[in-house]
């Protein structure tokens, strides 16, 4: 089933395509005469609004009551700065995310502020025993002894 674009706002899309094509033309000057692909979207635009009545099919890419998709319409206002000489500049690279300004200091004290440091270690010299066959040193007495500690879960 075709959708049903409304006439009035078929012929102001035809009307802005037509003001921004006169608009480049009339500029003169390098930087707001229209590229190739811009005078072939314009024609390509032109074409099929004159003939659909739109000039998009896919509902996803635009309201379906409209002459021109979300992205057309973008286009479209980016070529019309262009003709008026307010071009969209382009990003310069390298700065990525960092802050414009310094950030503010934090809220909290440093944790390691007060603690000095320890001085440094000497090395250790490593004893060898005389006797290859010396004894490894006995394992502490008692060692590990679990204890049971009352009033816990009941049991059932």
């Amino acid at each position: 089933m075709p959708r049903k674009i409304d006439e009035k706002k078929t012929r102001k899309a035809l009307r802005r395509l037509e003001r921004a094509k006169r608009a480049a033309e009339q500029a003169g000057t390098p930087d707001a005469s229209l590229s190739e692909w811009e005078g072939e979207f314009l024609g390509s635009l032109e074409e099929r609004l004159e003939t659909y009545g739109s000039a998009f099919n896919d509902p996803g890419k635009g309201d379906t009551e409209e002459a021109l998709s979300a992205r057309q319409a973008l286009k479209l206002r980016e070529i019309e700065k262009k003709a008026a000489g307010k071009a969209r500049k382009p990003m310069s690279q390298g700065k990525g995310f960092k802050r414009k300004t310094p950030g503010p200091a934090p809220r909290s004290r440093d944790i390691h502020e007060d603690v000095e440091p320890a001085p440094p270690a000497a090395p250790r010299l490593v004893d060898t025993p005389s006797d290859a066959s010396a004894e490894p040193a006995p394992r502490p007495a008692g060692g590990f002894t679990p204890r049971v500690i009352e009033g816990g879960k009941p049991r059932l």
